[in-house]
C-alpha cells in the first residue's frame, strides 16, 4: 500500500497487526473479558428470607440490596409462598438467578379461605434487576371481611411456625369454616430447606390446601398431614350421622308403642 510524501512522491505504508486477544496486555484482555461477560450476562436482585411473624403480609419489605451476576441463558427471578393462619404469616421468599423455563409472571391464591389462607407469586424475566417486587401489595392484599363473622360452635387450634408450632391456641373460625386442619409443607429450592408446620380453621377437604400444586417458582413444596386429623373427622361424621339415626329411630319407637297401646286403653 503506497502514499504520498511531503514532496508529492510515494512511499510505502508500513501496516501494523493488533496483536491477537492471547498475548494483550493482561489489563486489556481483562477489560474485554469484563466487557464480553457484561454483555452476554444477567444481574439480578439476590435474597433469601423466611419469615413468621404478626402482620407480616401489610409490613414485609421485599427489597433487596444485594446482587448476583447470572449464568449464560439464566433467567432473573422473584418467587414467594404466603401462609396466614388467624394473625401471623409464614413468608418464603427467594430472588436469584434460575436456569430452564420461560420469562412469565405467575400468581396463585391455593387456599382463599375461610380460615387458612396460601397464595403464591412468581417472576421470571430476562432484563437486568427485573426481578424487583418491593411490597405484597403489588399482587396481593388479604381480604379482612371473613375475620369479623365467626361462627362459635367450632373453634381450631390456630398457627403457623418454624418447624413446629410451640403454642396453638384455640380460636373461633371465621363463618364457612367446616373443619380443623393439620399439615406440614417441607419448602425445598431457592436457597430455601426448611419446615412450616400449620393449623387452623378450613373448609378445605383431605390435604389439599395446595390444591394438588407442588412447583412454586423455584420452590419444590411437600403438603403433609397425620392420618389421625382425617380419623378424627371422618368418627367425628359418623358420630353426627349415627346421632341423628338414633333419635329418629327413638322417636319410631314411641309412636309404635303408643299405637299398641291404644287397645288396651279402649278396652279398660
Amino acid at each position: 500500500m503506497l502514499r504520498l510524501d511531503q514532496w508529492g512522491f510515494e512511499e510505502p505504508v508500513k501496516l501494523r497487526r493488533l496483536a491477537p486477544p492471547s498475548v494483550l496486555p493482561q489489563h486489556f484482555q481483562g477489560r474485554l473479558d469484563f466487557q464480553s461477560e457484561s454483555a452476554q450476562n444477567l444481574l439480578c436482585h439476590k435474597s433469601i428470607s423466611i419469615t413468621v411473624e404478626e402482620n407480616a403480609i401489610t409490613s414485609y419489605n421485599w427489597t433487596s440490596e444485594k446482587a448476583e451476576t447470572c449464568d449464560n441463558g439464566e433467567f432473573c427471578q422473584e418467587s414467594i409462598l404466603i401462609i396466614k393462619a388467624g394473625t401471623k404469616a409464614a413468608l418464603v421468599v427467594s430472588k436469584g438467578c434460575v436456569s430452564g423455563g420461560m420469562a412469565q409472571t405467575t400468581f396463585i391464591q391455593h387456599t382463599s379461605g375461610p380460615g387458612l389462607v396460601i397464595v403464591s407469586f412468581s417472576n421470571f424475566c430476562e432484563d437486568p434487576f427485573c426481578n424487583n417486587k418491593a411490597s405484597l401489595s403489588s399482587f396481593w392484599m388479604p381480604s379482612e371481611n371473613t375475620a369479623t363473622s365467626v361462627l362459635s360452635t367450632l373453634s381450631c387450634p390456630t398457627c403457623v411456625a418454624l418447624e413446629t408450632c410451640v403454642y396453638a391456641p384455640s380460636l373461633p373460625c371465621p363463618r364457612g369454616s367446616t373443619r380443623c386442619y393439620q399439615g406440614t409443607f417441607q419448602i425445598t429450592g431457592g436457597g430455601i430447606n426448611s419446615v412450616l408446620e400449620v393449623k387452623g380453621c378450613t373448609a378445605m377437604i383431605a390435604c389439599k390446601l395446595m390444591s394438588g400444586i407442588s412447583t412454586v417458582g423455584v420452590f419444590k413444596v411437600k403438603e403433609e398431614c397425620p392420618r389421625h386429623s382425617f380419623t378424627e373427622l371422618r368418627r367425628m361424621e359418623n358420630g353426627a350421622t349415627w346421632l341423628l339415626v338414633s333419635v329418629w329411630g327413638l322417636a319410631f319407637l314411641l309412636l309404635l308403642i303408643l299405637l299398641l297401646l291404644q287397645p288396651l286403653v279402649h278396652c279398660s
